[in-house]
């Protein structure tokens, strides 16, 4: 299982396509984990080389004490990309994902060559909100 460490955590990361295809990455949404990606992973790879990982706190990837913010979440990316020798990526994020991605796009911009932000915001919801849906779920 590829893994890189990053604050603490153990992420998560697959390739999909070639080694020699520039590279986009994916990055989920809450509560999901990378496999939200599988039904697009084929035409992706077709033309780019597709880095998805799990967030901190999904799928393989290691849960860390909370809470989390969304400046972590993109600093695990950006160290994902410099453990992986990747200078510039395509970057596209699903709603959390998108938020992450949001991050990216301020504060290392050099490192992104497209956004793609999708069903997402600045601001989704309010902490009793979350805390509740926390609260349900576990």
């Amino acid at each position: 299982m590829p893994i890189i460490e990053s604050d603490g955590a153990s992420i998560h990361y697959q390739f999909d396509g070639s080694e020699g295809g520039r590279v986009v990455v994916l990055s989920n949404s809450l509560g999901t984990n990378l496999s939200m990606w599988d039904a697009q992973v084929p035409a992706l790879a077709a033309r780019f080389r597709v880095l998805r990982y799990d967030t901190r706190g999904h799928g393989q990837s290691s849960v860390t004490p909370g809470p989390y913010g969304i400046m972590q979440l993109g600093r695990d990316v950006v160290r994902l990309l410099d453990e992986l020798e990747i200078e510039r990526a395509h970057f596209c994020g699903l709603s959390m994902g998108g938020m992450t991605g949001m991050w990216l796009g301020v504060y290392a911009a050099p490192r992104i060559e497209r956004l793609v932000l999708c069903n997402t915001a600045a601001k989704i919801g309010t902490p009793d909100i979350w805390n509740a849906r926390i609260e349900f779920f576990f």
